[in-house]
């Protein structure tokens, strides 16, 4: 089953003149992990321990579960970096694992978080926070307790030294407040093992147990013999950044895009589908879903938006300590600036009159909850830009590498917001 109708409700409620905003009450990517690890018997309540309000329930509706028995012991996420809801509908009538999921369970479209981007959004999955409450709001961020830029995911600065040798006394787990969700669900008996290419201190590291993988197929195995130990964990999850890589080098029609899609859909249809003991696999839910969808730009349009071209902008940023501008971080497709007191007005009406864009100061951010629904935190509060942007569908970029990326995302275009939840018991899959 596909759920169209909650596509259009989700347009019709949450588009602005075609941006689409986060739906976290309801529909999101935020309620995705929790949701699933309830199944297992973990309490799905989210907040930081500081937390004024009560803790938030992230919950999915009932229906992304219509027709899916989820009375399972063990739960399999195939977590596709970058694979939006407009892919699913374009590819799923030929690519077979995905035919499978969308005949014989439910596949339903969920809005991302904002920033719709890998860093922010696999925090959210794994500690249930949104970004308003664990900070960690883009690839790049500036971190005022340093005084300087880092990359997140692979925890370097800017010039790809490791962060914590740059700026000693930092750990990755400074990189955004919060628990692990898999620390908490193992005090309440859910084992969890999480899979990924390379090695990775993010917020996963509360998993009961964490390995790498060599390719898809080696990973389709990994989590096949994990399930089928006696002594294996409830929860497997397995992550994936070939698409995502793919569609950044090539588009998302490119063949790259489409090869690297049907390699991991067939190694898992082969390794794990097909081949799982038919007694685990009728008590096992498998769930395919990705973080963010893709915005295919043209490179030559992506905007240079570096000192040259926007002297007053920098002129405007704040400075660190050394007196230098802090650079714009965030993404290409979230972009945040620290600026001067009293300048934001200035820069917010230089960019919207040059280019189709969408800002929000810090205030109006929190105000609308663009970021999330929970408490923003005091990290939330340090990062966050003084003016976020949104170019309508381009890359706002003042590193040349990043302006000759095809496939971007962290906005909030339909084809970035919208993923795929696609749940089924892996019995009904096979044969």
């Amino acid at each position: 089953m596909l759920w169209t109708d909650v596509e259009r409700a989700l347009r019709d409620a949450r588009d602005e003149d075609g941006h689409l905003f986060p739906d976290y009450a309801d529909y999101c990517f935020a309620n995705a992990n929790p949701t699933l690890l309830s199944l297992l018997g973990a309490d799905t309540d989210r907040s930081l321990p500081t937390a004024r309000s009560t803790p938030t329930d992230r919950s999915l509706p009932d229906d992304v579960f219509a027709g899916v028995d989820t009375d399972v012991d063990h739960v399999v996420v195939l977590f596709l970096d970058g694979y939006g809801w407009d892919a699913w509908k374009r590819d799923h009538d030929s690519v077979p694992l995905l035919s499978r999921l969308t005949e014989r369970g439910t596949v339903t479209p969920l809005t991302s978080i904002y920033p719709s981007e890998t860093a922010a959004a696999t925090t959210t999955f794994h500690t249930g926070l949104t970004p308003a409450e664990h900070g960690l709001l883009g690839w790049w961020q500036y971190l005022p307790g340093v005084d300087g830029v880092v990359q997140t995911l692979p925890f370097e600065t800017l010039d790809g030294d490791p962060a914590d040798e740059a700026f000693p006394g930092l750990a990755v787990s400074d990189l955004y407040a919060g628990e692990s969700i898999y620390a908490s669900a193992e005090r309440e008996g859910v084992e969890s093992y999480l899979s990924h290419p390379f090695p990775t201190e993010m917020a996963e590291r509360g998993a009961t147990e964490r390995a790498t993988y060599g390719n898809v197929a080696d990973l389709a195995v990994q989590l096949r013999h994990e399930l089928e130990d006696s002594g294996g964990a409830d929860y497997c999850f397995g992550y994936v950044p070939t698409v995502d890589a793919a569609a950044h080098a090539e588009g998302t029609t490119s063949d790259r895009y489409r090869a690297q899609l049907e390699v991991t859909a067939a190694c898992f249809r082969r390794e794990l589908v097909e081949r799982l003991d038919p007694a685990v696999a009728e008590r096992t839910l498998f769930v395919l879903t990705a973080d963010h969808g893709i915005v295919d730009t043209v490179p030559a349009e992506n905007v240079d938006v570096g000192p040259e071209a926007y002297p007053e902008v920098w002129d405007a940023l704040a400075r660190d300590d050394d007196g230098d501008p802090i650079p714009p971080v965030g993404s290409p497709r979230n972009l945040h600036l620290h600026l001067r007191d009293g300048t934001v007005d200035a820069v917010r009406e230089r960019l919207e009159s040059r280019l189709p864009c969408r800002t929000f100061t810090r205030e109006e951010a929190v105000d609308r909850r663009l970021f999330g629904d929970g408490d923003p935190s005091d990290l939330f509060r340090q990062r966050c830009g003084d003016l976020v942007v949104v170019h309508r569908d381009r890359g706002l970029c003042w590193d040349d590498d990043e302006r000759a990326l095809v496939g971007m995302h962290g906005g909030l275009t339909p084809e970035e917001m919208l993923v795929p939840f696609a749940a089924a018991r892996l019995d009904r899959l096979s044969g």
